[in-house]
């Protein structure tokens, strides 16, 4: 339904005009309490969706290799030659999707070229995975973004990622926690 479809004769556009015609409608078809009830919950809904003209956050910038230790939030894992750091956005807990944000962090300092990445989470002491597979997007130089990752239990799981460099496979494992 359009909002202009939506406010009947009252001409307004917009969340209120919205409101404003489904409270006139309810009260022509004798359904206030239910339209009250569903403009209540869905006016919610309007009111928090930006508005047409807003920009959207910048996306929050990449992990960093020399701060992983140190920012609240990021990860380091050490590597065979290279470390990886990563940060989950939004903050892990059950039953909300996250993305996760890494970059390639080689000891030698030398540009890192990947021929492949995955990136995935499992229970170990339940001996499953995720119900969902990521998808990624980066650039062989990094940084990478797996989006739609989603623990659906509480308790102890592993991050994992799997890099084919030159040939050669490097997996690494992060445990974490989720409540």
């Amino acid at each position: 339904m359009s909002a202009t479809g939506a406010t009947g004769a009252t001409g307004a556009t917009g969340a209120a005009g919205v409101a404003r015609g489904l409270a006139a409608r309810a009260a022509r078809t004798g359904r206030a309490t239910v339209a009250r009830r569903l403009l209540a919950a869905g006016f919610v809904v309007l009111a928090g969706a930006p508005s047409a003209g807003a920009q959207a956050p910048p996306p929050p910038a990449p992990p960093s290799c020399d701060r992983a230790a140190a920012a609240p939030g990021d990860r380091r894992i050490a590597g065979d030659g290279l470390d990886l750091a990563w940060r989950a956005s939004p903050a892990l807990s059950v039953g909300r999707p996250f993305a996760v944000l890494f970059a390639l962090c080689p000891r030698d300092g030398a540009s890192v070229a990947i021929d492949r990445v995955k990136v995935d989470a499992w229970m170990p002491a339940h001996r499953h995975g995720m119900n969902y597979a990521p998808t990624l997007t980066g650039t062989a130089g990094g940084p990478w973004r797996a989006e739609g990752l989603l623990f659906h239990m509480p308790g102890a799981w592993q991050l994992v990622f799997e890099l084919r460099l030159g040939g050669r496979a490097l997996r690494l494992v992060d445990d974490v926690a989720v409540r």
